[in-house]
């Protein structure tokens, strides 16, 4: 028995126990010297929390459900969750697919434009088994650096001036991919950074709810909140499957349409257009 392991398990238990967390991200586990001990940590959760779940009665599937071990680490090692020592993990392809997507351009990893946006609709093509493994999102708290800042800073850094229809596009792929879809606060308006992008400013730079008031971050706003209930009330978007209808890519366009859902059930159909083709 390692102590220093104790500590932690004692230190989730606090948590879980007299804090009512329902869950546990871990930080950057590229770092952690056992992977070991990464599954010891989830199944120490998951236990205290199946206790916790019966004193309210909740018991089987229905519990286990509430509750995520999800582990943070930019090169995605998807074995952690092949071999169930998470849940869930950060999809950092996503972000960085998704933003070459908006800009109308192939990922750097990818051969084409297609499967650029194949892999960031369908995370399974990336190597995750179940949507439950995968966490989407366009930005995260790292905002230092290559292509990691804010999406209107990015846009801005691009020279993308109409950024209010990229940004709906983003999260439209963010919502309708399968995974589980998570925002940096401020995204969901184009919040911008006002102090400089680097270690310490970046960290303290608070979300301006002020720019809310400007019409076109509105819009995104209310386009960005009807996304959300569509993807927390559609029984298309709860499941993995996915089926590409159309593919167009005549005369410069950059248009594709996916299909989310079982055939036979609720369907959700997507078409997205990321180029500059308009009719």
């Amino acid at each position: 028995m390692v102590p220093a392991r104790r500590i932690m398990l004692a230190h989730l238990s606090r948590w879980l126990l007299d804090f009512r967390a329902d869950g546990v991200r871990m930080d950057s586990v590229v770092n952690f010297g056992s992977w070991d001990f990464i599954q010891e940590f989830k199944d120490h959760g998951r236990a205290v929390w199946r206790d916790r779940a019966g004193e309210q009665g909740l018991s089987g599937p229905a519990a286990e459900q509430r509750f995520l071990v999800v582990a943070e680490e930019l090169a995605v090692p998807v074995d952690l969750v092949r071999q169930h020592r998470v849940d869930s993990l950060w999809n950092e392809e996503f972000k960085r697919m998704v933003r070459a997507a908006i800009l109308g351009r192939n990922d750097d990893k990818e051969p084409s434009f297609e499967w650029t946006v194949r892999k960031l609709v369908d995370c399974r093509l990336l190597g995750f088994e179940d949507g439950a493994q995968a966490v989407n999102y366009v930005t995260s708290h790292d905002v230092e650096g290559f292509r990691n800042e804010r999406l209107f800073n990015f846009l801005e850094n691009n020279g993308v001036a109409d950024k209010e229809r990229r940004i709906k596009l983003a999260f439209v792929c963010l919502f309708t991919a399968v995974g589980i879809p998570m925002i940096l606060a401020g995204e969901e308006f184009a919040d911008q950074h006002d102090l400089p992008l680097k270690h310490p400013p970046k960290q303290v730079d608070p979300v301006n709810f002020g720019r809310l008031g400007e019409p076109w971050r509105r819009g995104i706003f209310d386009y960005v909140a009807r996304l959300a209930r569509l993807r927390t009330t559609s029984e298309a978007l709860a499941v993995n499957d996915t089926d590409f209808i159309h593919v167009d890519f005549e005369q410069g366009k950059r248009v594709l349409a996916w299909r989310r859902g079982r055939a036979g059930g609720e369907t959700v159909i997507v078409v997205a257009n990321f180029s500059d083709f308009g009719t």
